[in-house]
């Protein structure tokens, strides 16, 4: 049952055993591919190879959690490829930099630009592809934490200052992918947190750095489940 496209310690190895067990034949994919949690008895599956998240009819659903879950899985379940960043901790309030300091013309005009560069990469590339090059990059930047935090409380205030001239209605996914990559310019590594929730089905997408969210509200991003951090 296809919901929607993502567009508009290590969890690996455990994924990888989880693909030996006869649930993983109810699945229309290869489980190492996916990312997945579950929601109140519901597992949700995101798919990196198809750009698209899905759910198993009820049946299915019940022999798969059965199966292949811990009964207080808490974490989602992350490809070998994609594994969950150790260092990730469930956010707890807002970051002070979006609300505060002046509006500054070139950090402003950047964010914009970074944004509109990925927002093109995703519409020619798989999620998959970006996700990856995401996680290459901020290895490669942020090998020591030696950030500027003038220059990382810069990034995220222009961040939310670009919302005056450009919406971030169905931008979230791109908002953050870009704010993460202007932040590892200043050898600041933050999470990319694909969420999701059920009853009705909706996908989200967030900037964390430590417990702090960078372009969203607590309140907001709390209404919803990690299912890919990067």
């Amino acid at each position: 049952m296809s919901l929607a496209s993502p567009k508009t310690d290590d969890q690996g190895g455990a994924l990888v055993r989880a693909a030996k067990s006869p649930a993983s034949s109810m699945l229309p994919t290869a489980l190492e591919t996916l990312a997945w949690c579950v929601i109140d008895g519901t597992a949700i599956f995101l798919d990196l190879g198809s750009d698209r998240y899905f759910r198993l009819p009820d049946v299915q659903n019940r022999d798969f959690v059965t199966s292949v879950c811990l009964p207080a899985l808490s974490s989602p379940c992350q490809p070998a490829s994609l594994p969950l960043p150790p260092s990730w901790i469930p956010p707890v309030r807002q970051s002070a930099a979006v609300q505060d300091g002046p509006f500054h013309v070139g950090n402003v005009a950047r964010a914009l630009w970074v944004q509109r560069r990925v927002e093109r990469r995703l519409a020619r590339n798989p999620l998959s592809a970006i996700l990856h090059d995401l996680r290459s990059t901020i290895t490669s930047r942020c090998d020591r934490d030696q950030s500027d935090s003038t220059k990382v409380a810069g990034d995220i205030r222009a961040f939310q200052q670009a919302r005056l001239l450009r919406s971030a209605a169905d931008r979230c996914l791109p908002r953050s992918i870009a704010l993460a990559l202007c932040l590892a310019s200043h050898r600041c590594r933050a999470h990319v947190v694909l969420g999701v929730k059920l009853a009705p089905f909706a996908a989200h997408c967030w900037t964390q750095l430590r417990d702090e969210v960078l372009n969203d509200e607590v309140e907001e991003v709390l209404r919803y489940q990690p299912i890919l951090i990067v």
